[in-house]
């Protein structure tokens, strides 16, 4: 699966940074995308010992998160499906 850019739109840069609805609005336009842990945070307006942090905040959503590190990039996959499309390279955080 190729790691791909974090997306990220004038809307949710201008939302309070850190907070859930920024969170999830990040989530929502990465959505089923390979994406790097860090920039995905920065879109977030989190750092990256705030990781944890976002996890805990999505503890109870409905999105399936999976986790790794893919060479040296730490990686994130969110979905509303149970199952990755493609090769499980992952760990299934939630």
């Amino acid at each position: 699966m190729r790691i791909k850019t974090v997306l990220r739109d004038s809307d949710i840069l201008q939302m309070e940074e850190g907070s859930k609805k920024r969170i999830f609005a990040a989530i929502e336009k990465n959505i089923d995308r390979l994406v790097n842990t860090f920039s995905l945070l920065k879109v977030m307006g989190m750092e990256k010992s705030d990781r944890g942090n976002m996890l805990t905040t999505l503890e109870s959503s409905d999105y399936h998160i999976w986790l790794w590190k893919e060479g040296d990039q730490h990686v994130i996959y969110f979905s509303r499906k149970e199952e990755l499309p493609e090769e499980d390279k992952g760990y299934q955080w939630q």
